[in-house]
């Protein structure tokens, strides 16, 4: 395919903001598909767009073709918007083997006029043997080997997944494989088990393993992630697009979505919510409509608050804090917050994609915030620096940008939480000038200040005639790292600093004249 298919205008970690172009109109991404059973259309693929402003709908080819037979898709659904499709590797994982041929597959999914369309792929699943996990890679690349050459319709933007579940050096050579032929979207099989308990350090794994192997100009898609409190993370990892069935599976079980949970719907008392069902209707109300008429209303509220959660990921990718964002979700679970972690594992990989500078400041959450790449960056280039040849150092611990008359001698050198040493000449590179931290230290930071402290002085101490450290309430633990030093360091407070400098003026004056 000669077009252009995916684009991106911002990108934050291995998130972007992008779009995707397909025949029936483009898609903003990230982007969640609302999966649609077309024979139990409880929110028609037209109702969703008009409500919600989402075009990019999905639904399965295996079920269209033994429950339809043929057909175009668009007259299935009565929608004349984009489509993606499904080809019944869902249906493997939970059954173990379907009535379909894969080539018969692909050329089923170009009958119809799908916009996306998956190849029968099949899915390793979590529990797997090696052994399985092995032959399920080779099926799937081998299967995708061959789509290539049956595919004919050049409008189809067709995904290849990768399997291997937990035998992450399968992901790899099923990455690496699939990403060397022609397709324009990959995917990551076998997550929802993952997903449905909580494993989230090991769903990362998958999900960066794959990352790290696919081309990087290609969109991923990742199978039915249906919790809004998880889709920051995918998003931040590299997911750009995800399909969830969940709006309409909870609601059929009467649960409600939240943002960090989801509540049963018997037990409510008021809605924790602003969403136009919400805001019409009391829960006891709700419960007391007739099920069909509960359902639809519980499915509506549900995709608000996925269509929410996915907004504002889109604007945290704009305003350039979908890291920070990330870091406030992940609090939400104490399985999310391991996932995080697991993620920031991988910050070096993560780093060569991350923007060297943002439209807004760093803002320090927590010790998380200390294993970003801003602070990797502020890291080497403090390996790499060499101060001007100035007699003097005068070290000043502060939040924030504080300007002291000094003589034309004096190097300032400023010690910034949660970043360390930042030199004045550097201030202007970000983040260096541009952060904002808890005014109480915690003691990773206090640790981490003391130490970019201490190994400026070991590197550069000597270069100086005189070394000033400005005391502070609260900053005594620099000091210690001062004396630790073997220099010889002067400890003044401000105001006996003010008068040392008024004296030098004073005296440089009287000589100058």
């Amino acid at each position: 395919m000669s077009r252009e298919t995916f684009t991106f205008t911002r990108r934050e970690g291995l998130g972007r903001l992008g779009r995707l172009e397909t025949r029936h109109g483009p898609v903003s991404t990230p982007a969640l598909l609302p999966v649609l059973d077309p024979s139990d259309l409880v929110l028609t693929p037209r109702e969703i767009r008009r409500e919600f402003g989402e075009p990019l709908v999905m639904t399965n080819a295996y079920l269209l073709r033994k429950r339809f037979g043929r057909g175009r898709i668009r007259e299935m659904l009565d929608y004349d918007g984009p489509v993606a499709t499904d080809s019944g590797g869902y249906q493997i994982l939970r059954y173990g083997e379907i009535e379909a041929d894969p080539d018969e597959m692909v050329r089923y999914q170009e009958e119809i006029g799908s916009d996306l369309a998956v190849i029968l792929d099949v899915p390793t699943g979590i529990g797997a043997s090696r052994r399985r996990a092995e032959e399920t890679v080779r099926v799937t690349v081998e299967r995708a080997r061959r789509a290539v050459e049956l595919r004919s319709d050049p409008e189809i933007l067709w995904c290849a997944p990768v399997q291997g579940g937990r035998y992450l050096d399968l992901v790899e050579e099923c990455a690496r494989a699939v990403g060397s032929l022609e397709y324009q979207v990959h995917a990551i099989g076998s997550p929802v088990e993952l997903l449905e308990g909580y494993e989230y350090s090991s769903l990362v794994d998958l999900v960066m393993t794959a990352k790290r192997h696919l081309p990087p100009d290609r969109p991923v898609h990742l199978f039915g992630a249906g919790h809004p409190s998880v889709l920051p993370l995918l998003v931040l990892m590299g997911c750009d697009t995800f399909d969830s069935a969940s709006y309409i599976l909870y609601a059929r079980d009467g649960r409600y979505l939240t943002r960090e949970r989801t509540l049963r719907l018997e037990e409510l008392s008021s809605f924790p919510c602003e969403c136009p069902v919400c805001s019409s209707l009391t829960p006891q109300e709700l419960r007391e409509r007739p099920e069909p008429e509960r359902v639809r209303e519980l499915a509506r509220h549900n995709l608000h608050v996925l269509f929410g959660e996915v907004r504002r990921i889109r604007q945290a990718l704009a305003s350039g804090r979908l890291w920070e964002y990330v870091e406030m979700r992940c609090r939400s679970h104490p399985r999310l917050l391991e996932g995080f972690r697991r993620f920031l594992e991988y910050v070096e990989f993560v780093e060569r994609f991350d923007p060297i500078t943002k439209p807004s400041a760093f803002l320090h959450l927590g010790p998380e915030s200390l294993r970003r790449p801003e602070v990797l960056r502020y890291d080497r280039k403090m390996e790499e620096y060499e101060p001007p040849p100035l007699p003097e150092l005068l070290l000043l611990p502060c939040f924030e940008r504080k300007e002291l008359k000094r003589g034309e001698g004096t190097h300032l050198v400023r010690i910034v939480p949660p970043l360390g040493v930042v030199p004045e000449e550097l201030e202007e590179l970000y983040p260096m000038g541009q952060v904002v931290a808890p005014r109480i230290l915690e003691r990773e930071v206090k640790e981490r200040l003391s130490l970019s402290l201490s190994r400026y002085l070991q590197r550069h101490g000597g270069k100086y005639r005189r070394i000033v450290f400005l005391r502070e309430k609260g900053w005594e633990f620099l000091e210690e790292a001062c004396l630790a030093s073997g220099l010889r360091v002067e400890v003044m407070d401000l105001s006996s600093f003010m008068k040392y400098s008024k004296a030098r003026d004073k005296r440089e004056g009287k000589n100058n004249g």
